[in-house]
C-alpha cells in the first residue's frame, strides 16, 4: 500500500479499536492521577541512562559490577520492571494491544520511522540517546525485521502472553538482584551476578519499548502534552505503540537467550 493508504490504515486502527476506550482512560487519570504517567516514564528513562553507560563504557561483564553497586542496578531493574508493567497495562486498556493483535503483521509491514511522532524523539534525547533519529528508525527495522519471529510466536502464544512473560523475566532478575544484594550486605559471596553486557542490551531494548508505549498511549489519551497534531495523536500513536511492544518483545528475546 502506498503511505497515504498506509497511514489511512492505522488511523482506521485508532478508530476501530482505541478512540472508544479514551473517555474510560481518562477518567481514571483524571486530576492527581496524571503524574503517574510522567512517574513511569521517568523510571524508564533513569533505567536507560544506566544501560547506556553499561553499553558505552563497560569493556566486559566483569566492568560492569565494578562500575556500578548491586543497589544501582537493582534499581536499575525495578524501574524497568514497573515502566514495562505500566505501559502494557495502558496499550491494553487503550486498546492498541487489540489493534496490535489483530493486524501485527499489516502494521508492520508498512512501518516507517517517519510515521512515528516527534514526540518520540523528544522522549528518546531524555533518555540520553545521542541521535534519537538513528536510534529510533534502528528500532523500526528490528520490529519489522521480527515479523517471521512474532508470527510464528503468535502461533503458540498470544502476544498479550508474551508480554507477560517478558514481565515476569524482569522482575525474576530484579529478585536475584535484590537477593544478591542483600547476602553482599552480609559479607563474601562465593558467587557474583551474571547478568551479561548481552543481558542488559536486552533490559534496555524493554526499557526502551515501555517509554515508547506509556509516552504514545499518554499522547492519545492527552495526559501528557506535547506539540503534535491531531492526526499524529491518532494514526500515530498506533505506529510508535507497535514499535514499542516489538521492542519489548525483542528485548525479551536477547534476555532469553544471553
Amino acid at each position: 500500500m502506498t503511505d497515504d493508504e498506509y497511514r489511512e490504515f492505522l488511523t482506521f486502527l485508532f478508530e476501530r479499536y482505541v478512540r472508544h476506550r479514551l473517555p474510560r482512560v481518562r477518567r481514571r487519570f483524571h486530576h492527581h492521577m496524571m503524574e503517574e504517567w510522567s512517574y513511569h516514564l521517568d523510571q524508564a528513562q533513569q533505567a536507560l541512562h544506566v544501560i547506556r553507560y553499561i553499553e558505552t563504557n563497560c569493556d566486559d561483564d566483569g566492568d560492569i559490577y565494578r562500575t556500578f553497586t548491586l543497589e544501582r542496578l537493582a534499581r536499575a531493574v525495578s524501574d524497568t520492571h514497573s515502566s514495562v508493567v505500566f505501559g502494557d497495562r495502558m496499550a491494553e486498556e487503550a486498546g492498541f494491544l487489540d489493534a496490535f493483535e489483530a493486524h501485527a503483521d499489516d502494521i508492520l509491514s508498512g512501518l516507517q520511522a517517519h510515521h512515528l511522532p516527534d514526540a518520540d524523539r523528544e522522549v528518546f534525547r531524555e533518555m540520553g540517546s545521542p541521535n534519537p533519529d538513528l536510534e529510533l528508525r534502528a528500532l523500526v527495522l528490528r520490529a519489522k525485521g521480527s515479523r517471521d519471529n512474532l508470527r510464528q510466536n503468535c502461533r503458540e502464544l498470544p502476544i498479550r502472553q508474551q508480554l507477560k512473560n517478558a514481565e515476569e523475566r524482569v522482575a525474576e532478575a530484579q529478585q536475584e538482584f535484590e537477593k544478591n544484594r542483600k547476602a553482599q550486605q552480609e559479607g563474601p559471596v562465593d558467587k557474583g551476578p551474571t547478568k551479561s553486557r548481552r543481558w542488559f542490551k536486552g533490559l534496555g531494548q524493554i526499557a526502551q519499548g515501555a517509554a515508547l508505549s506509556i509516552a504514545d498511549v499518554a499522547l492519545a489519551v492527552g495526559v501528557l502534552k506535547f506539540p503534535v497534531s491531531p492526526e499524529t495523536q491518532t494514526w500515530g500513536a498506533v505506529a510508535s505503540v507497535a514499535t514499542g511492544v516489538g521492542t519489548i518483545l525483542n528485548g525479551v528475546g536477547d534476555l532469553r537467550n544471553e
